[in-house]
């Protein structure tokens, strides 16, 4: 019997990361001919995935009128009200900055409207049915429904479904009665992201904490349902065949030789704008010899952050040298990140002496190699108006287990800032029992074995759904 087609749409960079380089697909291939759905072109990762023997196809874009999308806000409100996260306030003072009063109150209002409206019985239920209703008229799902079914998949496997692109797929996919696995990207995903019209067969995590936010976000699902596989992308970072020396490291990325590291991880734009002050102010506290040792910034920005809000404080710093992740596709989300990008990463990550970043995931990826976690979490501009915005970062639900670790030293003004990058310098086992403690709440496990999990799970998966479906078939 041939193996069953299962279709894996690809929308981000980070796609190609979990699925491609962590050998994911090689190990799906095992018991199923994988049929991917390239959310972008590019050639050189089509022929890559084509020589592997993979299928691939284009990903169709969502078009939707504004009225569909009105319907969908108003779903992601009822969602967030199911989900009762505590970052739901925190959400709205950020919301609020920048924003008149009379906005502000015209938002609470519209918001409040919508709760007492789906609060009453039947409520959501319509709300729902009429989302389904003029997602026929008001989107081209029709169109990508007809892609799905030339496609013909037996089953589909899904890292970021709140991508509505993706979504839409994937709902194509549950029209036709295919079964439907999800492994969730990242720990932040379940709560900061919006509705998913898409139910799973399977869902698979990073955590205790996404396994229990599942289960309040999504009623329907059961925690049979659910399985805590780690966080595959973190893989490497247990093989040191991924790190290079260090004087090829600096060699490679011009950093001179005998100066202590930092490397500062920026941030997405929108969750702190002030960002680059931190970074002017740790290059002045060198340049000062606030901070002993004549160490140099390694800055990194965000695949997706626009380079230049950053641009005015690297022009004037002294002591920072600039990396890109991965310059070709990042703002878009979109790159074929490869071997050596990763390599790259972890070999920062590595051999830098202490890490400072926003409230990120690189909290994590630092946390895995040991290093000390410095975190800003004020705004001193004139005004301050991220300030408190800036410290709830720290308190969103998806964060909360890396906050209380104790493994990140969390600065509420520059002194604090400063010195806590003194004190990691000086003493760089300082809180690593913290470090240790965030990498086992939020990765779970510490063994560089998640990718086997999930392959595992993907094969238990369509051993259990497919031939079922096989055997429906001819019996009906």
């Amino acid at each position: 019997m041939s193996k069953p087609r299962i279709l894996i749409p690809m929308s981000i960079q980070f796609s190609v990361r979990y699925i491609l380089r962590t050998g994911l697909l090689d190990r799906i291939r095992e018991v199923a001919e994988p049929v991917i759905l390239l959310g972008w072109r590019d050639k050189d990762l089509e022929k890559e995935l084509q020589e592997s023997g993979v299928e691939v196809h284009p990903m169709t874009e969502v078009r939707s009128s504004n009225d569909y999308e009105r319907v969908r806000s108003w779903l992601n409100l009822v969602h967030k009200k199911r989900l009762k996260t505590p970052s739901e306030p925190i959400w709205e003072r950020r919301a609020d900055v920048g924003r008149s009063l009379y906005h502000r109150l015209r938002r609470r209002t519209r918001n409040k409207a919508i709760h007492v409206i789906t609060a009453l019985k039947g409520g959501d239920q319509s709300l729902r049915r009429k989302e389904q209703e003029i997602f026929q008229t008001e989107t081209n799902g029709p169109e990508i429904q007809k892609q799905i079914d030339l496609l013909k998949p037996d089953a589909a496997f899904s890292l970021t479904p709140s991508l509505l692109n993706e979504e839409v797929a994937l709902r194509a996919c549950a029209r036709r009665g295919v079964p439907l696995c999800a492994s969730i990207l990242s720990f932040d995903n379940i709560t900061t992201r919006g509705w998913c019209a898409v139910p799973f067969d399977q869902y698979m995590v990073w955590n205790r904490y996404n396994a229990d936010e599942l289960l309040r976000a999504y009623p329907e699902v059961s925690s049979n349902h659910i399985s805590i596989v780690g966080a595959p992308q973190f893989d490497f970072y247990w093989d040191r065949s991924y790190l290079w020396e260090e004087s090829e490291w600096r060699s490679q990325l011009g950093l001179p030789a005998g100066r202590p590291v930092i490397l500062f991880g920026g941030g997405y734009f929108a969750c702190a704008p002030h960002e680059p002050r931190f970074l002017a102010q740790i290059d002045a506290a060198i340049e000062a010899k606030e901070i002993p040792g004549n160490p140099i910034i390694l800055f990194r920005n965000h695949p997706v952050d626009p380079i230049e809000r950053w641009q005015s404080v690297l022009k004037d710093a002294k002591h920072v040298v600039y990396d890109d992740p991965w310059p070709t596709g990042r703002i878009t989300g979109h790159a074929n990140v490869r071997t050596r990008d990763i390599q790259k990463l972890a070999s920062c990550l590595y051999h830098s002496s202490v890490h400072v970043n926003v409230a990120s995931t690189m909290a994590l990826d630092g946390a895995i190699f040991d290093r000390p976690q410095v975190g800003p979490a004020y705004d001193d501009t004139p005004g301050s108006s991220y300030d408190q915005t800036a410290r709830d970062l720290y308190h969103q639900e998806h964060y909360l287990p890396i906050t209380r670790s104790g493994g990140v030293d969390i600065a509420h003004n520059r002194q604090e800032m400063i010195q806590a990058i003194r004190l990691a310098l000086q003493e760089p086992g300082r809180l690593r029992d913290g470090r240790k403690r965030l990498v086992r709440e939020l990765c779970t496990y510490d063994d560089g074995r998640a990718t086997e999990r999930v392959a595992q799970a993907i094969h238990s998966f369509l051993a259990q759904t497919v031939p079922a479906r096989e055997v429906v078939a001819k019996t009906a």
